[in-house]
C-alpha cells in the first residue's frame, strides 16, 4: 500500500502486481476501489487488489492504537477484490461478504501499448530522486 513500492515494481518492468491484503472497513475501504487502479495506470501494469472476507476473532483481547477499548475481533474484512488494467479499466469487485474467485484474461501487450501511448517514463526525471 505504499506508492513508492508500486512505482518500484513498474520501474522493474512488472506486468502484474498482486496486492494481497487483510484490511478492515474504516481503515482503507474508502480508498480500496482506486488504490490498485491508480497504481496500474501510473505504472503501466495490471494490479490485482485482493482482500479477504469475514471477521477474525482472537482468544485474547488486544488494542488497535485507535483509543478504543480492548477487543477480540479484528473487524469486518470487506472483500471486494478486483483487477485493474494499465489503461484504467477494472473488473467489478467481488462480494463484500462471500468468498469468491475472480478469473481474468489479461493481455500483457497492453502494458507496453499503454506505456508507449502515455510516455510517463520519458518525462519521469529519475535523476531528481534520491538513491534508493
Amino acid at each position: 500500500h505504499h506508492p513508492l513500492n508500486w512505482m518500484m515494481f513498474g520501474i522493474n518492468q512488472a506486468e502484474i502486481v498482486f496486492n494481497p491484503s487483510a484490511t478492515v472497513g474504516a481503515l482503507s475501504e474508502p480508498l480500496w476501489g482506486i488504490e490498485a487502479r491508480n497504481a496500474a495506470i501510473a505504472n503501466h501494469y495490471y494490479s490485482v487488489g485482493i482482500n479477504r472476507v469475514g471477521t477474525e476473532t482472537f482468544p485474547r483481547e488486544f488494542t488497535s492504537g485507535d483509543g478504543q477499548p480492548a477487543h477480540n475481533a479484528f473487524g469486518h474484512f470487506y472483500g471486494s477484490s478486483y483487477i485493474a488494467a494499465p489503461n484504467g479499466h477494472r473488473t467489478p469487485g467481488l462480494s463484500r461478504v462471500n468468498d469468491g474467485v475472480l478469473i481474468g484474461e489479461l493481455d500483457l501487450n497492453l502494458c507496453d501499448q499503454t506505456k508507449q501511448k502515455w510516455q510517463f517514463t520519458m518525462t519521469a526525471r529519475w535523476e531528481m530522486y534520491a538513491d534508493a
